[in-house]
């Protein structure tokens, strides 16, 4: 379903997502924020897994990303549990002590003081980079932020051939999709002296 949806913007490989959700702990009534909507196919993950008492928050700064994205939403009837947003988050987000929140933008390393105000204590953040330098400026805010628990992978997923006398990996795969990056902002308290 998510691969096949009408889309303008590189969408998140399914090999993806459901690491993706299982990092950040999404579940059924959790509230979630989501900046860099693009066609909507996290979003509609998103959305599925929080079911009807939960709620996707999904920011983007274009227009017209959210409007094929609420479509897109619409067609699966998913869209009664996001609400879409249309905002530069250097404005920050307007919710408040969500669960988790994950960026899918190319400049992450920007916002963190956005993601910090915006998670509840404990709260779960990750994102998607293509490149290693960004992962890089990334872990550096990260930890310039206090952010613990940081952790950098990538999933590849190899197919193979399912005929008995060849059985052998397929001549294609689809490798490095992006570097995912998930940590915890760590609660601040300048009365413990380290």
């Amino acid at each position: 379903m998510i691969k096949n949806i009408p889309r303008e913007t590189q969408i998140v490989y399914p090999k993806d997502v459901g690491f993706i959700l299982l990092n950040l702990a999404i579940g059924p009534g959790k509230r979630i924020i989501e900046a860099g909507t693009g066609s909507g196919a996290l979003t509609t993950a998103f959305a599925y897994a929080v079911g009807s008492m939960g709620k996707v928050y999904s920011y983007d700064s274009r227009a017209d990303f959210q409007k094929l994205a609420e479509e897109n939403l619409k067609r699966v009837a998913l869209d009664e549990q996001v609400e879409f947003i249309t905002r530069d988050i250097r404005l920050g987000f307007t919710e408040k002590n969500v669960d988790a929140l994950f960026l899918d933008i190319p400049d992450p390393y920007n916002y963190l003081a956005q993601v910090r105000d915006a998670l509840k204590p404990g709260g779960f953040f990750g994102c998607l980079l293509p490149t290693a330098n960004q992962v890089i400026l990334l872990l550096e805010q990260m930890n310039a932020n206090q952010f613990g628990f940081t952790e950098v992978c990538e999933t590849v997923i190899r197919y193979y051939q399912t005929e008995a006398e060849r059985f052998r990996p397929v001549d294609r795969m689809i490798a490095h999709t992006g570097f995912l990056i998930f940590g915890r902002p760590l609660i601040k308290d300048e009365n413990l002296m380290v």
